[in-house]
């Protein structure tokens, strides 16, 4: 029973304004969700200690590159207290992230989305309406990430 609760709290957030926020990047550049209108984005929040996260970001990085060129993108928050474990678990993967990393480790971001389990992601339509939300991954949700950033790409 529990497994369903953060379902029924993410789900409230469907067919609303994504939250809007900004942070950091390791580089110290400032990103923000404004930034990105106009635009099919997939907002991960991920930890280096989460297990199903370390499948999922080889497969958002491959995913990533399928749909470079699109008026679609990634980003990613990082709400690792430590930023070194979370470029630890980047450079684990020995890919090169094509995509945005915003290290949150005051954990400003996760309380406007209501975040209680990893991976949570939340895929945001081009007015930036939360349309699709994701709570842990697994092999099977690749084939819905794909359906539906197709199917938000061509509204």
């Amino acid at each position: 029973m529990l497994a369903f609760i953060p379902l029924f709290v993410y789900s409230q957030d469907i067919g609303k304004s994504a939250p809007l926020f900004s942070g950091k990047s390791s580089t110290g550049e400032s990103i923000s969700l404004s930034d990105y209108k106009d635009k099919v984005v997939i907002l991960d929040f991920w930890a280096s200690w989460c297990k199903p996260c370390k499948e999922e970001f080889p497969f958002l990085i491959d995913f990533y590159g399928q749909n470079s060129g699109k008026d679609f993108s990634i980003l990613a928050v990082n709400i690792d207290n430590e930023s070194s474990n979370a470029v630890k678990f980047l450079n684990s993967l020995n890919k090169e992230i094509p995509y945005k990393i915003i290290f949150d480790s005051e954990s400003k971001i996760p309380p406007l989305y209501n975040i209680e389990s990893m991976p949570s992601v939340f895929v945001i339509d081009k007015k930036g309406i939360v349309r699709f939300v994701h709570i842990g991954f697994t092999s099977g949700d690749k084939e819905k990430y794909k359906n539906e950033i197709e199917k938000l790409l061509s509204e």
